[in-house]
């Protein structure tokens, strides 16, 4: 009997994703894109930078370590403000300036490359790793190529669809980072482009 009601609640859910199907304004795909980002890169960084000791090499094999106490390390989300070609096209420029690096993530147990700026105080220097959240980006794709949304209608509720996806999107982090995940709190600000 369960096995019949998961396979049917599995189908039902893909057709409501794909076709649209009883999709209700409150079904908001951002969740789950923040919850794949927060787990694939951003829990993995906490880890990381809880161990007090961040590490930032200027390739994958070590090269020109630089090592950051936790205190000193920020994170920045880079993220579009509305879901346009114009707002993605200045995260992008935005992103495409920064210092690039790598970090080793003991969990994944691999070098992960990261972008990041260096702002030098009178005592210290402060590190904050600026992150690009392209999963946003994909939000648009979705509507319009599973959803067959027009998104250049001036009369459609894509400008309330929109605002209600990246709200989702930043709450759904925060939430995350919350929840037994103190590294961040306090370190994790986004950065809105329109």
């Amino acid at each position: 009997m369960w096995e019949n009601f998961v396979e049917t609640a599995c189908v039902m859910t893909i057709k409501k994703f794909f076709e649209g199907k009883d999709k209700k304004e409150s079904d908001l795909i951002s969740v789950g894109l923040a919850v794949g980002y927060y787990y694939n890169f951003l829990e993995p960084l906490s880890s990381e930078i809880n161990r007090d000791e961040f590490t930032i090499s200027a390739s994958k094999d070590g090269d020109n370590k630089r090592m950051f106490p936790a205190e000193d390390v920020r994170v920045q989300i880079i993220i579009p403000g509305k879901l346009d070609v114009f707002a993605f096209d200045r995260c992008e420029t935005d992103f495409k300036t920064l210092h690039k690096g790598f970090i080793y993530l003991r969990q994944q147990k691999r070098y992960y490359g990261i972008n990041y700026s260096l702002t030098t105080l009178p005592s210290k220097v402060q590190l904050t790793i600026v992150d690009l959240a392209r999963p946003v980006m994909s939000i648009k794709r979705y509507y319009e190529d599973i959803l067959q949304l027009d998104t250049t209608d001036s009369e459609s509720n894509w400008m309330k669809i929109q605002s209600a996806e990246i709200l989702a999107f930043k709450e759904s982090v925060r939430r995350l980072q919350s929840r037994g995940y103190g590294a961040l709190v306090n370190k994790l600000d986004f950065a809105d482009r329109l």
